[in-house]
């Protein structure tokens, strides 16, 4: 199913709606909610800063230890997936042959998605 939806053969609406628009906003709320279970343990902090000079991997707590993780993992998939996600809606609508305004709207639809995705993360 995975290797379907990224070389586009999956249909359009699918592939943008489900995968495309509902896959990365699924993605965002999980990495934020990952950030936010990590901030309790950052001591005013910001994210950067406490990982850059105040994170010690021996005497940091296990939970503190689980969420790091996650939130990098999360990030890590938010990275691929985005990427993954643009050329799944280009490829399965070059597919689409019944309006070109449908084709050219879904591509920008997902570029527009994923620049909202990734929007709070670029103005820091």
């Amino acid at each position: 199913m995975i290797k379907k939806l990224f070389n586009g053969e999956l249909s359009l609406g699918a592939t943008f709606w489900k995968y495309g628009i509902l896959g990365l906003i699924i993605l965002h709320y999980a990495f934020k909610m990952f950030a936010s279970l990590l901030t309790s343990y950052l001591g005013g902090h910001t994210i950067f800063n406490f990982f850059m000079y105040h994170f010690h991997f021996v005497n940091s707590s296990k939970l503190s230890l689980l969420w790091t993780l996650c939130y990098i993992a999360t990030f890590v998939i938010m990275i691929f997936y985005s990427y993954k996600i643009i050329g799944a809606v280009w490829k399965s609508s070059a597919k689409y042959v019944k309006s070109a305004l449908i084709v050219h709207l879904s591509r920008l639809g997902i570029l527009l998605a994923v620049f909202m995705t990734w929007y709070p993360f670029i103005v820091r």
